[in-house]
């Protein structure tokens, strides 16, 4: 049931991005609405995942189990933790209106953050192998 709920939060998360990309010329307000949308979700699922990992006794506990070798599996969290910075740097220069900047972050984030995404979907599962 936690990966379920991982990949939910993650799955509105992405469309919730893609729908703000989709509204960045046409619609102001919903480009932010939709984005802020994605960024709640993203940082639930990061800080439930976290908090099972960290504070919970781990994340095999609670029935989520890696399907590839450890250092794929950390190679996973350390592009998920820079496209994290890179979600909420992006927020923060999309509210500051620091549009410049913030434009040229997405060429970097969306690409990332749908690799980390996809592979976080297939990295993981909730049966052992």
């Amino acid at each position: 049931m936690a990966l379920f709920f991982v990949n939910f939060f993650m799955t509105l998360s992405i469309l919730g991005f893609y729908t703000g990309y989709f509204f960045r010329k046409t619609d102001v307000k919903k480009h932010r609405i939709s984005n802020s949308i994605g960024i709640l979700f993203n940082l639930t699922a990061a800080v439930y995942l976290l908090i099972i990992k960290y504070l919970l006794g781990g994340i095999t506990e609670f029935q989520i189990y890696p399907t590839a070798p450890e250092f794929v599996i950390h190679t996973h969290r350390f592009f998920a933790a820079i496209s994290l910075v890179l979600m909420l740097v992006m927020g923060y220069t999309g509210w500051k209106r620091i549009r410049n900047l913030h434009v040229k972050l997405h060429y970097i984030f969306l690409p990332l953050y749908t690799i980390v995404y996809i592979s976080g979907l297939f990295l993981f599962q909730s049966k052992p192998l």
